[in-house]
This record gives C-alpha cells, sequence and structure tokens, in this order.
C-alpha cells in the first residue's frame, strides 16, 4: 500500500501547487479584474443635446516609480440647461469610461434636472493620462475633481458627490478625507472589495483577505462621514446585491441618512426610474 500513499502524498503536493498557482494568478492580476476602462470616447454630452466642456485636471502619481510626476486626467463640465443651484461631482464606476452610454446617459439625467455634473475619468480610463489604475491614484483623481468643483462652486451648500458602484467606495473616501460638500449620494456601491469577493462562489475558496491590494473599505469609513447620506440600489443588481446598500446604511452614524432600494433597477439603470431624481434632489435641496 506504500504506492497509495505516494499518490496520495503527491495528489496532495500536486493539489498545493495548483492552488497556490491560482492564487498568485489572482494577486498578479487582481488590478485587470478590478479596473475595466476602455480608452475610444464613445459619445459626449452634446449628443444628449447638452453643452459642455472638456477640462484635463492635473494631479500626482500616488506611488511606486515616478511618485510625484504629474498626470493629467481628463474630465467634463456640463452646465444644466436650467439649473436648480447645486453642481455635483460625478465619479463613474469600474468599466468602460465616462462618454459609455450608461455613465453618460446618468450624468445627462442629472443635468437635465438641473444639476450643474462635473464627470471625470480616473487615470487609466478614457483619455486620461497613466497607464493602470490603482486604489491610491482613484481617490487623488476624485481629489482633484473635488479640487475644480470647489473653484466652479465656492459654496460649499451647493455641492454633492456622488459616486456610482466603484465610483461609490471613492466617493465615500473623498468624503471621509474631505466632507466639503452639502450631502454625498452612493449608487448602487459594495461595502469592500473583500465583501464582493465572496459574491462569487470561486473566489470563496481563495485566501482574498491576505493578497487583496485594492480593498476599498467602505464599510470600515461610512460610520465617519457626518454629511447626509444618500443610498440607491436596485433590488434586481444581479453585479452588487441590494443588501450590500443595506450594509451600509446600518453601519452610517449620520444623523441624515436615507436608503432607496428600486424595484426592478438593476446596476446602471436607477436613473431611468422615476424615484431617482426626486430622492436626489430631496437630498441636495431640502424644504424645496
Amino acid at each position: 500500500m506504500k504506492w497509495l500513499g505516494r499518490a496520495l502524498a503527491g495528489l496532495t503536493v500536486l493539489a498545493a501547487l495548483i492552488y497556490g498557482g491560482i492564487t498568485a494568478y489572482v494577486y498578479d492580476k487582481q488590478g485587470q479584474i478590478v479596473y475595466l476602462p476602455t480608452h475610444p470616447m464613445e459619445r459626449t454630452p452634446r449628443d444628449y443635446g447638452l453643452a459642455y466642456e472638456e477640462l484635463h485636471l492635473p494631479v500626482k502619481r500616488a506611488v511606486g516609480i515616478n511618485e510625484g510626476a504629474t498626470e493629467n486626467i481628463t474630465a467634463w463640465w456640463i452646465p444644466s440647461p436650467q439649473p436648480n443651484g447645486v453642481s455635483e461631482l460625478f465619479l463613474h464606476g469600474n468599466a468602460r469610461n465616462m462618454s459609455a452610454p450608461l455613465n453618460l446617459e446618468k450624468a445627462a439625467t442629472l443635468a437635465r434636472a438641473g444639476f450643474n455634473v462635473l464627470a471625470i475619468d480616473y487615470r487609466g480610463y478614457g483619455s486620461s493620462e497613466g497607464e493602470h489604475p490603482y486604489e491610491a491614484a482613484l481617490y487623488e483623481d476624485a481629489g482633484a475633481a473635488l479640487d475644480e468643483l470647489e473653484r466652479r462652486e465656492p459654496d460649499i451648500r451647493k455641492r454633492l458627490i456622488h459616486g456610482h458602484s466603484l465610483g461609490g467606495a471613492i466617493a465615500i473616501d473623498l468624503a471621509v478625507r474631505r466632507p466639503e460638500a452639502a450631502a454625498l449620494v452612493i449608487e448602487s456601491s459594495f461595502d469592500s472589495m473583500l465583501g464582493m469577493s465572496t459574491v462569487r462562489a470561486a473566489y470563496r475558496l481563495l485566501p482574498i483577505n491576505l493578497i487583496l491590494t485594492e480593498r476599498f473599505d467602505s464599510i470600515d469609513k461610512i460610520g465617519r462621514i457626518k454629511l447626509p447620506l444618500l443610498f440607491i440600489h436596485g433590488n434586481a443588481d444581479p453585479l452588487v446585491p441590494a443588501k450590500m446598500s443595506e450594509r451600509l446604511y446600518a453601519a452610517a452614524t449620520a444623523s441624515d441618512k436615507r436608503l432607496l432600494l428600486i424595484d426592478g433597477g438593476v446596476h446602471s439603470n436607477l436613473h431611468t426610474f422615476k424615484q431617482y431624481i426626486p430622492a436626489i434632489r430631496a437630498l441636495a435641496l431640502p424644504g424645496n
């Protein structure tokens, strides 16, 4: 029976090598798993009948080779044709870029509803400079965008930060570091990247907590935000479960926090539902 013991030992070693290889692959490729940018610009606000100004905002490399070197991110300033007095920073999710129809349609919907919108592409997205997105850089990009929003709208009471999906995690981090807005909208977002790893069964078998570098720990940050908060999620979202917004809402300690769950809403279409704009207006324009 010695051969059986040797065979089992060999299979154990082989399984360990395969497991280790898969773990190493996920560790090395996690940036390509988390970030799905595209570069060609598909449309502009003009395709939606909206005027806009293209901006190039300087940012500093946050880490790595050439740390501190200047790069530029692309932004669109979309003034509302019927402004309600509020200007918002819109931070899109991990896929494609700000010109992709679902991202731009959301920005256009907000602009038509009266909000002046500043939309940005993070480093490595669209025509923004930078080869590879990474967590620290995206936080820096959001900070540069907030600088621009403050230049255009000096009144903190008329500034709104709004993040969709991954942009929601970026918005939460921004609001913790710089609570320089009247309120925060978190749409279709997640509690943490570690939490997202449990959504797919295959990742549950890996030691994700040990190898994860792109963490986006919103659940650990949300309790530090005192701004009024609005969480919006579709209860039919196949990518980010609505329970994640419910967890964020439960963990939030802001005195004014709201949760809107939209029946039938999926990940990127919430702006097409009638409840969407009224909920954001009620947050940004209380009493109106």
